[in-house]
C-alpha cells in the first residue's frame, strides 16, 4: 500500500481559517508539482485522495488531480482538521486497503507522518512544507507489535527542490 501525504499549498492569511483559499503562489505551488511529477514520469499508485473539508486543502487536492488527470475519486474526510488527533487517521491509514493521497494540514501531518514510521506522535520526525508531497510505503501490515504496521519513507518533495 502506498501514502502519500500531501500538505495544502500557500493560502490566504486571515479568519475564518476554513475558508482561506490557495494565493496565486500556492496555485503555482501545485502547478510546479505536478509538473515535476510528470516530467520525471513519478509513478503514482492513487485510488482515492482523501482531504480535510477546509477551503485550501480542497483546493491543493483538486488541482492536483485536474493537473496530473488522476481518476482517483475526491473525497472529504473526518480527522484531517490541523488540530485533530492524528492517531484516529494513522489507524484508517494502517487499516486501509487503497492507495490514497491524504490532503491535509499542519501540525496535523506533522504528527500524522512521525505517528506512522515511529509509532509517536512525538519527537515529529516530518518538517512538512506547504506542498510538501510525502510518500510512505507500506513494508508491514498491522500487527500485535506494530498496530499501525511498518511505513518506509519512499521520498519527500517540497518546492524549494523542484
Amino acid at each position: 500500500m502506498n501514502l502519500y501525504l500531501l500538505r495544502h499549498a500557500e493560502a490566504e492569511p486571515g479568519e475564518p481559517d476554513a475558508t482561506r483559499s490557495l494565493t496565486r503562489k500556492g496555485e503555482k505551488q501545485v502547478e510546479n508539482l505536478a509538473s515535476y511529477l510528470r516530467k520525471h514520469e513519478v509513478e503514482l499508485d492513487i485510488r482515492e485522495i482523501w482531504h480535510s473539508p477546509l477551503v485550501r486543502a480542497v483546493q491543493t487536492a483538486e488541482m492536483l488531480q485536474a493537473d496530473l488527470k488522476l481518476d482517483a475519486p475526491l473525497m472529504e474526510a473526518p480527522g484531517l482538521r490541523p488540530e485533530d488527533d492524528p492517531r484516529p487517521m494513522a489507524l484508517r491509514l494502517a487499516c486501509a486497503r487503497k492507495s490514497v493521497l491524504v490532503v491535509g494540514h499542519n501540525p496535523h501531518f506533522e504528527a500524522l507522518a512521525s505517528c506512522l514510521l515511529s509509532g509517536a506522535t512525538h519527537p515529529i520526525l516530518i518538517d512538512f512544507k506547504k506542498c510538501g508531497l510525502l510518500h510512505l510505503e507500506r513494508a508491514e501490515e498491522p500487527g500485535r507489535n506494530r498496530p499501525l504496521g511498518h511505513w518506509i519513507l519512499a521520498w519527500y518533495l517540497i518546492p524549494r527542490i523542484l
